[in-house]
């Protein structure tokens, strides 16, 4: 599919707020201090971990190093979720898939969950709009930061801008005559220089959609997670970034409006 066959975009204001999307959106997770997670390992009394993303696949917590698991990535866990104004506890059982340095003392874990099938019996219509909902919440750079992406692609390298980041991915904002090399679904690499990190944040991604803006185009671009790369290595780093910049929104919201 071309990308010019894509609908044109509305503008945006210039203001750093997450992008409005024309997808459907379902309902974001509650408070952090509302929704309470509890980690349960073999041997182990249940402690209560730190929730930083979570949908009906899996869930991304964050710990002190000396709570991780001990056997890594495959070692299979409880999560006890639960929610104590509301009255409701959900149990999920998953496997880790991945543990990274969040900073000096604590650790990310990537957990999937492995018994769907359970883990949709315990959910009612209120329930499911926690875990049925967009995983990846995408903020906006600094407006007085620029980051600069170069996306490899065969013989070819354009560059461009990211005109908002997620967990999962980013959208690039680039001239048009340099968009039209790709298609949805192409395999390709990316390089992002992410303010506050030395090296560019670099792996394997696809392009997933695209449309106009004006006279340039915006690639949606997901990362590829489950490749062997120096990104999944690097993650961490990476949604630090996104993090604060979550962080640096919503004060900036918060000030509009008080």
């Amino acid at each position: 599919m071309k990308f010019s066959l894509f609908k044109r975009a509305k503008r945006h204001s210039s203001a750093p707020a997450p992008r409005e999307s024309t997808r459907p959106q379902h309902a974001a997770l509650p408070e952090a201090e509302d929704l309470h997670v509890q980690l349960l390992l073999d041997g182990h009394q249940p402690f209560r971990v730190e929730l930083y993303d979570m949908n009906i696949q899996g869930a991304e917590i964050v710990l002190p190093f000396h709570l991780a698991p001990l056997g890594g990535e495959g070692e299979v866990v409880e999560l006890d979720i639960y929610h104590p104004k509301d009255g409701w506890r959900v149990r999920a059982i998953g496997r880790v898939r991945r543990l990274d340095q969040w900073d000096d003392a604590m650790v990310l874990i990537e957990i999937q969950f492995s018994q769907l099938g359970d883990l949709y019996a315990q959910l009612d219509d209120a329930l499911g709009r926690y875990f049925n909902r967009r995983s990846a919440m995408r903020v906006k750079p600094d407006i007085d930061s620029v980051v600069r992406v170069k996306i490899a692609y065969g013989p070819h390298r354009v560059r461009g801008e990211a005109q908002d980041l997620s967990r999962t991915g980013l959208g690039v904002s680039l001239p048009l005559v340099q968009a039209a090399i790709f298609r949805s679904g192409e395999r390709v690499t990316i390089f992002v220089d992410v303010p506050g990190i030395k090296e560019p944040f670099e792996g394997p991604a696809v392009i997933k959609h695209g449309y106009r803006s004006g006279p340039d185009v915006v690639l949606g671009i997901e990362f590829d997670l489950l490749a062997d790369s120096p990104m999944k290595k690097r993650r961490a780093e990476f949604l630090r970034y996104v993090e604060a910049r979550r962080e640096a929104i919503e004060a900036w919201q918060l000030r509009l409006t008080s």
